[in-house]
């Protein structure tokens, strides 16, 4: 009993010092220029303002945050883009579902008009785990 105890108690232990250190990196937000998206590995290219190229990983936890759309000047095909990804995010707020395909598709529709995205990511690691993802100007 004391073995399972003891057992028990080391594995939290490591479950505890993994989970700190996955997320010791911080969290950032950066206005970025889409590149290319893979729906298979679930990776998104984007340069961020100032920055190199970086890969973020869309995860099951990635939030899809809805567009200002008083940001977009049409004819812009990223405006169209955006006012297709407001529908979503509002469609699956009205049924409580997550419409990740559907964003897949149009996170690989903006990287191919190398449309921007404010992006909150998990700086440790690469690639960076998405938290949060927004079309913007």
């Amino acid at each position: 009993m004391k073995m399972r105890s003891l057992v028990s108690g080391l594995a939290g232990g490591v479950v505890v010092l993994m989970a700190g250190a996955a997320f010791s990196g911080g969290v950032a937000t950066n206005r970025a220029e889409l590149q290319s998206y893979d729906r298979t590995s679930g990776e998104l290219w984007a340069v961020p303002d100032g920055q190199p190229l970086q890969v973020y990983l869309n995860q099951q936890f990635t939030t899809y945050r809805a567009a200002n759309l008083n940001d977009f000047v049409p004819p812009d095909p990223c405006f169209v883009l955006a006012r297709a990804w407001n529908f979503v995010v509002a469609y699956d707020e009205r049924t409580g579902k997550k419409s990740t395909f559907v964003f897949e598709l149009l996170l690989t529709a903006q990287a191919d008009l190398a449309c921007h995205a404010n992006v909150t990511s998990i700086t440790n690691g690469t690639p960076q785990p998405l938290v949060i993802v927004q079309p913007t100007k």
